[in-house]
């Protein structure tokens, strides 16, 4: 396989600054906002936060960009959300022994 010719995007003073903002602002900062936001939230809950992530990622992008999902989507949904409730369940079950 031939390694693609990044010299256009490294030449680009528009591209390297979007990549930057792409790094540092819309990541880097959202996850050091995320990881403090984290240490104030109980351990289950904030695995369940994280891992309701993809769903509103799927729905934004249904509600901005349109798009469409196959039986699979569906299915992995049904599984985190079936795994959010049990965790839960589990949690309140624990907390009442």
């Amino acid at each position: 396989p031939r390694i693609p010719d990044f010299q256009p995007i490294l030449s680009s003073t528009a591209a390297l600054s979007g990549i930057l903002y792409t790094g540092l602002i819309t990541t880097a900062l959202a996850l050091w906002i995320e990881s403090i936001a984290f240490k104030r939230v109980p351990a289950t809950e904030a695995s369940i936060i994280l891992t309701t992530e993809p769903l509103f990622a799927a729905g934004a992008a249904a509600f901005t960009l349109g798009e469409t999902f196959g039986i699979s989507d569906y299915v992995g949904a049904t599984m985190i959300i079936g795994a959010c409730i049990l965790a839960v369940l589990i949690e309140d079950k624990e907390e009442s022994i």
